[in-house]
């Protein structure tokens, strides 16, 4: 393909371009690729249909055209025949007044033989056809039997494939006659929809759920942490306690043996004497001791008062955050409700009045 090569379709959303005679150099070669066709207009009126092959655009007109029949006036209509996908938003209420949005999907071809019909629309001024353009044209009737359906039904029913592949069928069988006025064929339709406020409503609620048992864990995790960490300090404190009774008593033991191999040596050891220096050393054995349990036992009552400030304000942030989502679902309920009573009031006030 040469450099000069006209190339009409540069971008894939692109059908169909309406292109003048006078826009178009002569002689200007116009390769169509596969599935592309261009209808050639004379003076007003299709004359043919081209199909891939290289062609030439505005060619010099010969001397007998030129006294007899004159220049005629050419136009060019440029189209892909697909396929290609429309896609249509649409939202709308449902019986039991949840809020259904979703977008529609049609993919379509068109034919040979039937293409020349999008020439509508540059008539109305739309010299560049987009499949955003098609979608723009036919939202409003995809709109109006969407709602239609809606209603209907409730959100519950709505989701079912019965519901769901009856729907999509009804939205082909109610827009093929606009789409077959653009010389287009339906090929297959399908839906999607998007969550409802009630499904919203129970994501939510779920997701609470699992923080509150991710908060629980959590606490657990936490406890068994401070537990572990309880036992290590009580061992720890048990073992330094029995380390410095056992020190002092050696010390102890130390300090009067060579007193008593002294007293022993001299022949006089007075066994009362003996005895109350014995029960003072095993009086200052049980103090020690009893101080190092006073300390463990200063020690676990502060980690258990840690624990529970911990525990208190693990309740309570979740009590904190299971109020504010009521307060915020109390909200919603609450303006649902009012929107629902105003549409109510109008349907009466309506109905008064006819």
């Amino acid at each position: 393909m040469t450099t000069d090569t006209y190339r009409w379709r540069e971008e894939p959303d692109i059908i169909a371009r309406f292109v003048h005679d006078k826009e178009l150099p002569k002689n200007t070669p116009i390769v169509l690729r596969p599935n592309e066709v261009c209808v050639v207009l004379e003076n007003g009126r299709v004359s043919g249909i081209v199909t891939q092959q290289v062609m030439r655009a505005n060619p010099t007109t010969s001397m007998l055209r030129r006294i007899f029949g004159g220049k005629r006036q050419r136009s060019y209509l440029f189209a892909f025949l697909g396929p290609y996908t429309f896609t249509m938003p649409f939202t709308s209420k449902s019986s039991d007044h949840q809020t259904m949005k979703g977008e529609a999907s049609l993919r379509v071809h068109a034919a040979r033989e039937n293409i020349a019909r999008l020439i509508q629309l540059p008539a109305k001024g739309i010299m560049e056809i987009r499949t955003s353009d098609i979608s723009n044209l036919l939202i409003d009737e995809a709109q109006a039997y969407m709602s239609k359906i809606i209603q209907r039904f409730t959100n519950d029913e709505l989701v079912q494939d019965q519901a769901d592949e009856n729907t999509t069928i009804g939205l082909c069988m109610a827009l093929r006659r606009t789409i077959e006025s653009f010389g287009m064929t339906i090929d297959h339709s399908y839906i999607s929809w998007k969550p409802s406020d009630k499904i919203r409503l129970e994501a939510e609620r779920e997701h609470v759920t699992n923080m509150a048992e991710h908060a629980s864990i959590q606490a657990d995790r936490d406890q068994l942490a401070l537990d572990a960490q309880l036992a290590h300090h009580q061992r720890h404190a048990e073992h330094h306690a029995r380390s410095q009774t056992v020190n002092s008593s050696a010390m102890e033991r130390a300090k009067v043996e060579p007193e008593l191999a002294r007293i022993k040596a001299k022949g006089a050891v007075n066994e009362a004497e003996w005895e109350n220096k014995h029960r003072n050393l095993e009086h200052e054995t049980q103090q020690s001791r009893a101080k190092a349990a006073s300390k463990a036992e200063v020690l676990d009552i502060l980690l258990s008062k840690e624990l529970d400030l911990r525990e208190r304000k693990q309740r309570n942030d979740l009590d904190v955050a299971m109020q504010l989502f009521d307060s915020v679902q109390k909200m919603k309920l609450q303006r649902q409700q009012q929107k629902y009573d105003a549409i109510t009031k109008i349907a009466s006030n309506q109905k008064t009045t006819g």
